[in-house]
């Protein structure tokens, strides 16, 4: 169940579909200990995997996304800054 930004950092409580972003995420299933696992000719016709759903809020979006990795999981990417954007920004002179 979704409750909160996925940023770890922020926290902020996640109330409407409207603001943020929302991810939906189809990752390989963790199975549990005791968990039967399926054998592995059905395994292959069908790997198993589930859909996790992970949101950013408005703040959080603008600044960064998620990945999914099999190694580490989901993990938070900073957005990349257009280069004119940037370079106005380190100067000061954005659009005001």
């Amino acid at each position: 169940m979704l409750s909160q930004c996925a940023n770890s950092q922020c926290g902020k409580p996640f109330l409407k579909l409207r603001e943020g972003k929302l991810f939906v995420v189809e990752i390989d299933r963790v199975f549990c200990p005791g968990e039967k696992i399926p054998p592995a000719f059905v395994s292959a016709r069908r790997q198993q995997r589930s859909i996790e759903h992970f949101w950013l809020c408005d703040e959080c979006a603008l600044q960064w996304t998620l990945i999914y990795d099999r190694e580490l999981g989901i993990t938070l990417i900073a957005l990349r800054r257009p280069a004119a954007n940037a370079a106005s920004q380190a100067t000061g002179k954005g659009a005001a």
